[in-house]
């Protein structure tokens, strides 16, 4: 049986915790579904960095598979080639287009791939050159999905998002509102300051790029003309 790592709670235990401070352990049913949502919610609505990974992918062919858990590129230079012909080719930056983009600068021959996108509908990529043949592997950086556990297994699952303490004010929020607990409001503001410092501390200094870059299909190197 796994051991939950020190500090951090199942997600029966974080629904007990809270359900035993409101004091209404009925509840528990609602705030499986509630837990349920409102992770999903926090994954998909703010970026975090743990979330992000990369995955070591084969560019047999024009159209490649993408990782089961993709969800997003982290960025246009997501797709890096790391050899090709057998011989070891790092930061070679396939540029991530949209798929309108893509379909003017696709070609049809093969070659090293130069621009991709993401095919959504059949979750894969779709590369440009087509670079059948060369031997071409490359390394994704992604953001993942976080599947929901079974039914059996949510009870004893341990969320990936790592901040519990939060996860158990959010619940005991929802156990107060269900109730029409006059603590329900100040409690509220507690879990929306938690919140809060946690997005500010989950992003260390250089965590993030400071600026947005342009896109360097559409802004070249700026000039003067007199």
């Amino acid at each position: 049986m796994p051991t939950t790592p020190a500090g951090r709670y199942t997600r029966q235990r974080i629904r007990e915790l809270a359900l035993n401070r409101a004091g209404n352990r009925q509840l528990d049913r609602d705030a499986t579904d509630f837990l349920a949502q409102h992770l999903f919610e926090l994954y998909t609505l703010a970026d975090w960095p743990f979330l992000y990974t990369e995955a070591a992918l084969d560019l047999g062919g024009r159209v490649f598979p993408l990782p089961d858990d993709f969800n997003a590129p982290q960025d246009e230079r997501a797709l890096r080639l790391v050899a090709l012909d057998g011989v070891d080719r790092p930061g070679g930056v396939v540029a991530l287009l949209d798929p309108d983009r893509f379909d003017s600068c696709a070609t049809s021959g093969t070659g090293p791939p130069a621009y991709w996108m993401v095919d959504r509908s059949a979750n894969v990529g779709v590369c440009s050159p087509d670079p059948s043949g060369r031997g071409a592997r490359a390394v994704l950086r992604y953001k993942r999905w976080v599947p929901d556990p079974s039914t059996a297994d949510e009870p004893a699952d341990v969320p990936v998002f790592p901040w519990h303490n939060y996860l158990v004010q959010a619940v005991y929020v929802f156990a107060l509102e269900h109730e029409r607990d006059p603590r329900a409001l100040p409690e509220a503001q507690v879990r929306d300051n938690l919140l809060g410092m946690i997005r500010r501390g989950a992003f260390p200094l250089q965590a993030q790029r400071p600026d947005i870059p342009l896109d360097p299909f559409v802004f070249g190197t700026p000039f003067r003309g007199d």
